[in-house]
């Protein structure tokens, strides 16, 4: 009787696990450093949540920009001015993390910038592709 049951019970813990929620997070890590993120080139699933963990480690004051799909900065970036092609920021104090999240919903390659005065100007400036 015991043999019997066994194959109903692997396939009874089968179907349960593929049942489960599929849903999976990416963790997206970066440093912000003078000028630069860490790492630059970011991959990540198209229409999936992201949650970033943001790290200054500069001495003064970064943020993370994520310009829509198209949409390409050079020189000083004028953040008020240019707000309608922003899809996503975060900013941090020097010393301070903090996690956020979004979700890109597109595939295809984002530019990252920090539109702190100088910074883009300065190289800080990274690229996001999402799949």
């Amino acid at each position: 009787m015991k043999n019997a049951l066994l194959p109903l019970f692997l396939l009874l813990i089968l179907l349960l696990s593929a049942c489960g929620g599929g849903e999976t997070t990416t963790t997206l890590q970066v440093d912000m450093v003078e000028f630069m993120f860490e790492p630059k080139t970011f991959t990540v699933p198209a229409g999936q949540e992201i949650t970033l963990e943001l790290v200054n480690k500069g001495a003064i004051e970064h943020d993370f920009v994520i310009l829509k799909q198209g949409v390409v900065a050079e020189g000083n970036f004028d953040r008020t001015a240019h707000q309608a092609d922003i899809l996503f920021e975060a900013r941090l104090a020097p010393g301070k993390s903090d996690t956020f999240t979004f979700t890109i919903d597109a595939p295809g390659e984002y530019q990252v910038i920090c539109s702190i005065p100088g910074h883009l100007a300065a190289g800080m400036a990274g690229k996001l592709i999402a799949r």
